[in-house]
């Protein structure tokens, strides 16, 4: 039952009553937030606060950042994070936030301080509030469901990089349903502790010692043979990370691609493992970031960038013990959001960020508009992303721009994920943000400036930057079909209410199979070059090439009644539009789709 269903409270009363307070007091900083657990926007964690301060418990119990003799925890520093307890414990009143619901997790600097115990009854002589210290193995498995709130669906290999260790681990998770390894393993390898062994000792032999270290953690933490298999298939595995420094090395990379469309979001980005390992080798050779320490990266601070050497060695020597990876994803969840994601149900966690992010936007009758754009998919043909995610989070966010001007609606709609409205959801890939813009702005009819249009280009690129590019395009085409096919339909029904029979789609397809070197004398140079793209793709496994090349084709029928009100002459434009969209967009795709028209006679 949702939360929301005793309509005699409001929004803001249901939050209230669900508000949770904790703070995570890490090894290079304290973050501190309040979130909502209501059951219906649980999955996406909401917070109603968030704070840092930028205490380095690690960096503090050294007397300098090359020293190896490690100091108890200032005094005075001891007084700063008391002060800043007792301010959130005020903060945490003011929005009413239980005493009970509040919880404080610490990790590796605070568990292996000299002065542990001292430090922790400070902070309870000054709040009433008790620290909990998470044990090795405990703080891996947070961090992992911190990682795993960051993503719909994951799979793969899993390291949290923090300022006095590193854990790596395997991971699992689909349909709530949580797998990760029972023997994770923590090294002692964190930015700061590293950075200062780096400043101190022997690169070469540090290298060879962390390569060892990783040859025996890949073995102990148990990799299941599925995932092995799983990989295989794919070419490689995906790395999920966290932590401080390797989110530092994300935001490295995304300054040095100034076209990237959405840079001042980490969670949810990738790259691939050669634009990853490029960069570790040249921190590692260089020992400085690019472009040197003087210029400055969004995201990463003076304090990072002298660490950033030490991560890149780090990964350079776990790169030759870990298993191929094929793509590294970044991601904003750690101790914090684990805390969070933890204590929520299997049926929580199941559900799709996307489609709970957008569902308070949704028209009344959303799911009869969902209903209804499907009728024109081919369902058995259409990739998951978009019909099982990307359709219905359109639906939701069909009419939230309806109230702009009608120039600004398609660019709002464009940037809905990375600026909009649901730009501050937690657990949206860069694709998903991508995909839902590039949808929304379609259904608003696409036209655009140019800069948007450069804009709109640079969306799809995320989209297509790993994997099976084949595969992507397709998906790109289907998320700008859907856009249009909703163009048409919110043109008949603006009011968030469909009226059976004003608006119908037939669908039907058929295959057609040509000689390749016939079909190709009749094609363009954009076609030419998608035939040969996939007749190298089919053919990875087979040295000889394909001598059929396949269309299938699709034609939709638009009926509609031939004078109802409802379907006047600006929506018959619109159906026109629809037409000339659709043949510009399958041009040179081996799918085609054929948009007819045909008018029922009510009166006949």
């Amino acid at each position: 039952m949702s939360a929301l269903s005793d309509h005699s409270d409001t929004e803001t009363e249901v939050v209230s009553r669900n508000l949770i307070g904790v703070v995570d007091i890490g090894s290079n900083g304290i973050r501190f937030s309040i979130s909502s657990k209501a059951e219906h926007h649980a999955r996406i964690m909401p917070c109603v606060f968030k704070d840092r301060i930028g205490i380095s418990l690690f960096d503090v119990q050294y007397s300098a950042i090359t020293s190896l003799k490690k100091e108890p925890i200032p005094e005075e520093v001891i007084t700063e994070v008391c002060n800043a307890m007792k301010r959130f414990k005020l903060i945490c009143e003011d929005f009413g936030v239980p005493e009970t619901s509040v919880r404080m997790v610490a990790t590796e600097a605070t568990r292996e301080a000299i002065n542990s115990n001292e430090f922790i009854e400070a902070i309870y002589n000054s709040t009433g509030w008790d620290v909990e210290i998470l044990a090795r193995n405990e703080e891996g498995k947070t961090g992992v469901y911190g990682v795993v709130s960051s993503f719909n669906k994951i799979s793969g290999l899993y390291m949290d990089l923090g300022g006095g260790s590193t854990q790596i681990s395997w991971i699992k998770s689909l349909n709530g349903e949580i797998r990760q390894s029972s023997t994770p393993v923590s090294l002692p390898y964190g930015t700061g502790a590293l950075t200062k062994r780096l400043n101190n000792e022997d690169k070469k032999t540090l290298f060879e010692e962390i390569r060892e270290a990783y040859k025996n953690a890949i073995q102990q933490i148990d990799v299941p043979q599925d995932m092995i298999e799983e990989a295989k298939k794919k070419g490689g595995f995906d790395l999920f990370t966290c932590g401080g420094g390797l989110r530092g090395m994300g935001h490295l990379l995304l300054s040095q691609n100034i076209d990237y469309p959405i840079q001042t979001i980490i969670s949810g980005s990738c790259c691939s493992y050669e634009e990853f390992s490029s960069l570790c080798d040249y921190l590692l050779l260089k020992g400085t970031v690019p472009y040197g320490k003087d210029r400055k990266i969004f995201k990463v601070s003076e304090r990072r960038k002298i660490q950033l050497p030490a991560v890149g060695l780090l990964m350079s020597a776990a790169f030759q013990s870990l298993p191929p990876i094929k793509t590294i994803y970044f991601s904003e969840g750690g101790v914090r959001e684990g805390t969070l994601y933890s204590i929520l149900p299997r049926e929580i966690r199941c559900q799709d960020p996307l489609i709970i992010s957008t569902r308070p936007y949704a028209p009344l009758l959303a799911s009869k508009y969902l209903q209804l754009l499907r009728t024109a998919i081919p369902a058995h043909n259409i990739p998951d992303i978009v019909y099982k995610r990307i359709a219905p989070a359109l639906c939701n966010l069909a009419f939230v721009h309806s109230s702009y001007p009608k120039e600004l609606q398609p660019t709002a709609a464009l940037h809905i994920a990375t600026t909009g409205i649901i730009a501050g959801c937690h657990g949206l890939s860069h694709r998903a943000r991508a995909l839902i813009g590039i949808a929304l702005c379609n259904r608003w009819g696409g036209d655009i400036p140019e800069v948007e249009e450069k804009y709109m280009k640079s969306l799809e690129e995320v989209v297509l930057r790993d994997t099976n590019k084949q595969q992507r395009k397709r998906i790109i085409l289907w998320t700008k079909y859907i856009g249009a096919i909703m163009f048409v339909i919110c043109g008949v029904h603006p009011g968030g209410n469909i009226r059976d029979g004003f608006l119908n789609f037939k669908i039907s397809e058929r295959e057609k199979v040509e000689d390749v070197k016939e079909k190709v004398k009749s094609l363009s140079i954009d076609e030419k070059l998608n035939t040969d793209s996939q007749q190298n793709e089919s053919s990875i496994d087979n040295t000889n090439k394909p001598n059929k090349y396949t269309t299938i084709e699709y034609e939709v029928i638009v009926e509609t009644s031939k004078d109802d009100l409802k379907t006047s002459a600006s929506v018959r434009s619109r159906i026109i539009t629809l037409q000339k969209k659709i043949r510009k967009l399958y041009k040179g795709s081996s799918e085609k789709v054929r948009i007819a028209v045909q008018f029922r006679d009510d009166h006949s």
